[in-house]
């Protein structure tokens, strides 16, 4: 199972977190959630499914992975008890401080690995505040999105159903409950009332997953496979670290076209590269 652990920040040693942060100039930092994914996936899917591709981009990049915790901005799961959340205020106010000290270990990049819906605002202002207190550059990367659009019918864009049992099982096979299996809610039903809360022009603002399954979940994790969910998240740290290589070189180009008085956000940038 080609997930690589060794790259964790916490399991590594001072000396070689030092090397790998300087020498690519890279960190890698993962974002995901702890709530309820019905009675056959653990709470920490999103923190796992984010963690294992996490870990496999920064094996392509040779940096380190670094974790901003399990939590994320979840509160609309929380009458679920189990399901834990943060105020997006401190999870901004942690990713900035992170960032601060990877950046001092010689990060210039920031790749975020992302796999929580309910995250992805503050993550968004954390960055643009992470770039303008640390002088870094931050790309984000929704893998939730990433995985369903690389295979849209075989990884529903569903809540606990066969996309986020794939991730899980890529993660530890061991976490997924498939003989513990609850009747999920109506998948029509749901998809329909998910896709108002992930409209990209006018939508509503999400405040409690009731809104969109009864039972808290919805999808078929029946349909989900161990070993291609292995191959599936493969490909996914595969074009997360293409899509980012594309996007810093497409930046790189951007400020060698800069006249020489494009002024300090210029220099800036340009100093990234």
């Amino acid at each position: 199972m080609p997930r690589h652990p060794e790259r964790q920040l916490e399991r590594l040693t001072q000396p070689v977190a030092a090397r790998l942060l300087a020498d690519s100039g890279v960190a890698v930092v993962v974002a995901g959630s702890v709530e309820q994914h019905g009675s056959h996936l653990p709470l920490g899917t999103d923190a796992f499914a984010a963690l294992s591709i996490g870990e496999r981009a920064a094996h392509r990049l040779d940096t380190v992975v670094a974790t901003l915790g399990p939590v994320g901005v979840a509160h609309y799961h929380g009458s679920w008890h189990g399901s834990l959340t943060l105020t997006p205020e401190t999870m901004m106010a942690v990713f900035v401080e992170i960032c601060g000290g990877l950046r001092a270990a010689g990060a210039r990049r920031i790749l975020v690995v992302n796999w929580h819906e309910g995250n992805s605002a503050a993550l968004r202002l954390a960055a643009d505040r992470c770039q303008r207190t640390h002088d870094v550059q931050v790309v984000l990367a929704e893998s939730h999105v990433v995985t369903h659009s690389l295979h849209p019918e075989e990884m529903e864009f569903t809540h606990a159903g066969s996309m986020e049992t794939a991730a899980v099982l890529a993660f530890d096979p061991g976490l997924v409950r498939m003989d513990e299996v609850e009747r999920p809610s109506d998948r029509t039903a749901g998809e329909r009332a998910h896709a108002l809360f992930r409209r990209p022009d006018v939508y509503p603002i999400m405040r409690d997953f009731h809104d969109v399954a009864p039972t808290g979940w919805y999808g078929r994790p029946e349909a989900a496979d161990r070993l291609r969910a292995e191959e599936i998240a493969e490909e996914v740290a595969d074009h997360v670290v293409r899509r980012a290589r594309e996007v810093w070189a497409a930046l790189d180009e951007t400020v060698a076209a800069r006249p020489p008085d494009a002024g300090v956000d210029g220099a800036r940038i340009g100093a990234l590269s």
